[in-house]
């Protein structure tokens, strides 16, 4: 129990120091909300596809693929993705809200939680599953993310139309970037590497900088409504959906501690600055953000206490 609470600690805590280090810059006077929406877009733009690109580029395949837990997770995500497209639409006419809902849904925080959860449960090194399934996971959520930003702020109306908008998306072009030089064995000079390296090592300490100078509470108290519903659908519906069925179809140790991370991991950082730049709900998306993190430190301590104790993890 003292570990599966202490893995959930190590991962959260310093994000919400980042995230408060940005609030209380933003409180002195030494940056405000519209300069840093300034510089979301750089994060958007060159931060997050570089750290996709380099998360993509640098997985090991030596392992092998894991098919079974790719097929189940591709239907769960495809499953999920409809309902992302769908549900939110329910709770708002508002397309710049009702998409942000729609991706905090899907987007999980795959990244940041999925090799710290694992290792802390078992051991350094130890996270093999977890990476392998971010083969799929990871290019998966950044390709349908926007995907549902787009199709609730930008009008398109032919799915054409959506296609051709979505492969503009940086994010987009970070991952098909990742995904075509791992396939193809590009070996990138060293001098390049590095300032691959020290850019994508900079964005999460960034983006949840920036996560906290935006942060509203005036906002999330008139959003209210919709942020609850976010936070209920990404944090207990979900989990409560497929990981019944991720421990049905068979997954133990670390297929089932990797589908845990896809199912009840917080919504991805990502998501902020994305939101942003790309016209929809910033505030409402930042919220979702700080909100279902926070709240993991609590849900995750319990799938891991509850798995762990029926000997399935």
């Amino acid at each position: 129990m003292y570990d599966s609470f202490s893995a959930a600690l190590r991962v959260v805590v310093p994000m919400v120091i980042l995230m408060a280090a940005g609030y209380l810059v933003r409180v002195g006077g030494t940056i405000t909300r519209k300069a840093m929406r300034d510089y979301d877009k750089v994060i958007f733009r060159l931060f997050m596809p570089v750290m996709l690109f380099k998360n993509i580029y640098e997985i090991d395949l030596s392992q092998g693929i894991a098919w079974r837990d790719m097929i189940f997770a591709s239907v769960c995500l495809l499953v999920i993705f409809a309902f992302a497209l769908k549900i939110p639409r329910m709770l708002t006419n508002d397309g710049k809200k009702y998409s942000v809902i729609g991706q905090a849904v899907l987007r999980c925080n795959y990244i940041l939680f999925g090799v710290a959860v694992s290792e802390a449960l078992y051991g350094e090194g130890n996270s093999g599953a977890v990476v392998m399934l971010g083969v799929l996971v990871i290019p998966a959520i950044n390709i349908l993310s926007p995907v549902i930003i787009e199709a609730g702020t930008s009008g398109h109306s032919s799915a054409g139309k959506l296609f051709a908008a979505v492969l503009k998306n940086p994010m987009i072009i970070g991952a098909l970037l990742g995904l075509a030089f791992k396939a193809l064995g590009v070996n990138i000079p060293p001098l390049i590497w590095q300032v691959i390296r020290s850019i994508s090592n900079s964005t999460t300490t960034i983006s949840f900088i920036s996560l906290g100078v935006g942060l509203d509470m005036a906002s999330a108290v008139s959003d209210r409504k919709l942020l609850l519903w976010g936070i209920f659908l990404r944090m207990c519906i979900i989990p409560l959906v497929f990981m019944p069925l991720s421990v049905l179809a068979g997954f133990r140790g670390g297929s089932l501690c990797a589908m845990m991370v896809v199912f009840a991991a917080p919504t991805a950082v990502a998501s902020y600055p994305m939101a942003v730049a790309m016209g929809a709900d910033g505030d409402l998306a930042g919220q979702l953000v700080c909100m279902t993190t926070l709240l993991s430190v609590i849900t995750i301590f319990l799938w891991t206490f509850v798995l762990r104790s029926m000997g399935l993890l």
